[in-house]
């Protein structure tokens, strides 16, 4: 298929073929050589000349070109090469989408460690929460639609199913077969009108997928993903800066906030070791066509479970990597200083043995399952 021409800019790969939309990877030109790397997005060739997504596609480059924020996608041009198709240009995310880091993880038999699940999640809330305060509602929060770069940062994509906040409710228009259920609100799947709490919950469920019910999660977190995933919208966080300040407020006190720079070195780990077979799109095919690479041979034993860390913050990729290699038996081991006082902590309880000889604890904890 001979590659589409747009206006100064130099069409090189297919990076995505949708229902109505496509979206391509590409360099703008420009004098003595200048070229900038971008990503270009259009309705496919069986769509632009309708003039119902015409229209929804205006509004969707409209929505998000209102939003400036590093947690989601940068807008730079709405280009007309003719009177029936529109390109978007936006700037090109390289990284990973957050459902191939589920499919991975699940493929391997891990699980993400707290710290970077909430250092990912911390990032899409920032980005919603910039969204709502542009006077939109994303609606459409879906691993598909999150990417994490390969600097560690994440940003939101997407935004087809946007819509502005009206007297802060919206009725709600997109067609529910096409949103993911497992991140669509009980408001969305019912049709009724929604608001910026729908993305809380949307967020919350990314929480759910990312940090699972799991014994090394202390339970305010899991208090706080429950209040996100309620059904009721009026019992939930009620914006995502609510959100924010709870997420940041638990990991400050359990020592998990790392900075980008960790998130990415543990990524590029675990999709260097355990990079299953992911279909993607063929480079010069024709739309839809897919190549799936034979997934490389990967260690058997699997110990990224829990992070080891200090009851006074967490320690280095390094330990964390060398951590991979015990069992996971002794991952539930972690060290305290001698001075550290667990009298108040409902999450750390010092073994009777370990109290007498050294300065380590076991986690003990008991709780009910999460929803």
């Amino acid at each position: 298929m001979p590659l589409p021409t747009v206006r100064e800019h130099q069409v090189e790969t297919l990076l995505h073929h949708g229902a109505t939309s496509e979206v391509w990877r590409a360099m703008r030109l420009g004098p003595n050589g200048f070229a900038v790397p971008v990503a270009l997005k259009s309705l496919n060739e069986a769509n632009c000349a309708l003039p119902d997504q015409v229209r929804s596609f205006l509004k969707e480059s409209r929505a998000a070109s209102s939003v400036q924020h590093r947690n989601v996608v940068q807008v730079r041009e709405l280009i007309c090469c003719d009177p029936e198709r529109y390109w978007l240009s936006m700037e090109l995310v390289s990284g990973w989408s957050v459902r191939e880091l589920l499919y991975v993880l699940t493929s391997a038999d891990q699980r993400l460690p707290i710290p970077v699940a909430l250092s990912i999640v911390r990032d899409a809330v920032r980005g919603v929460q910039a969204i709502h305060e542009a006077g939109l509602v994303h609606r459409n929060i879906a691993p598909d639609n999150l990417m994490v770069t390969h600097t560690g940062q994440l940003v939101v994509l997407d935004f087809g199913f946007a819509t502005w906040q009206h007297s802060q409710r919206i009725k709600f228009t997109p067609p529910v077969e096409s949103l993911d259920p497992k991140f669509s609100s009980p408001d969305m799947i019912a049709r009724l009108p929604v608001d910026a709490r729908t993305d809380v919950f949307s967020l919350g469920a990314l929480l759910h997928h990312l940090i699972p019910a799991r014994g090394d999660a202390p339970l305010g977190l899991d208090a706080i993903i429950e209040r996100a995933l309620e059904p009721d919208a009026s019992r939930r966080f009620p914006s995502a800066q609510a959100l924010e300040v709870a997420l940041d407020l638990v990991s400050i006190r359990e020592g998990w906030l790392v900075p980008p720079s960790y998130v990415s070195a543990y990524l590029h780990d675990v999709f260097r070791q355990s990079m299953p077979a992911i279909p993607r799109v063929a480079e010069g095919s024709n739309p839809g066509a897919e190549i799936v690479e034979p997934a490389p041979e990967r260690p058997t034993s699997s110990g990224r479970a829990v992070l080891p860390r200090g009851r006074h913050g967490m320690v280095g990729v390094g330990a964390m990597l060398a951590a991979a290699a015990r069992p996971p038996s002794d991952l539930a081991w972690c060290e305290v200083s001698e001075d550290d006082d667990d009298e108040d902590d409902p999450y750390l309880s010092r073994s009777p043995a370990a109290s007498q000889t050294s300065p380590t604890v076991t986690l003990v904890r008991t709780r009910p399952e999460r929803r």
